[in-house]
């Protein structure tokens, strides 16, 4: 998991150089007005989810992971916590359909994360994470980023 500044963001660039590079360039072009919907940034293996929705109590039955794709979550407007911790010996509550599963998990063990424009959060296949959570009147705007798992192996 990574949990960092925007300003920040090029320093991953060694993850994935090439990706980096149009993720940057998209991101950039983004705004809380950008359209809601699924944006191809190379394929299948590379793309963005504008989202727009109203938060969410925490929900011990919802830690989700994914299997195949890393998630990168920033908001463009508003504020969200998302709860974060690994999956391993945890009871499943949903098997995967196709690359997310869901998880129960307290927050006893968890790591609150406090998502703000500006921030961003990288979560890797096998780390549980519960976005959306916070007051249900709040209503956030969402970029979430999915890539592939093996642009990022060596």
């Amino acid at each position: 998991m990574i949990f960092d500044s925007m300003n920040r963001f090029a320093s991953y660039a060694k993850l994935s150089p090439e990706v980096w590079k149009k993720l940057a360039t998209f991101i950039a072009g983004c705004t809380p007005e950008t359209p809601a919907g699924r944006y191809e940034i190379d394929g299948d293996k590379v793309y963005a989810m504008i989202q727009g929705y109203n938060l969410h109590e925490f929900n011990a039955d919802k830690l989700e992971n994914h299997r195949e794709f890393v998630d990168i979550q920033l908001l463009l407007e508003g504020a969200e916590t998302i709860w974060w911790r690994t999956v391993d010996g945890l009871e499943a509550t949903e098997a995967y359909t196709p690359d997310i599963a869901f998880f129960r998990s307290g927050k006893e063990g968890s790591v609150p994360l406090p998502l703000a424009p500006g921030y961003f959060a990288l979560f890797l296949p096998e780390e549980g994470h519960q976005p959306g959570v916070g007051d249900p009147a709040d209503r956030v705007v969402k970029m979430v980023v999915k890539i592939h798992r093996s642009l990022l192996e060596a």
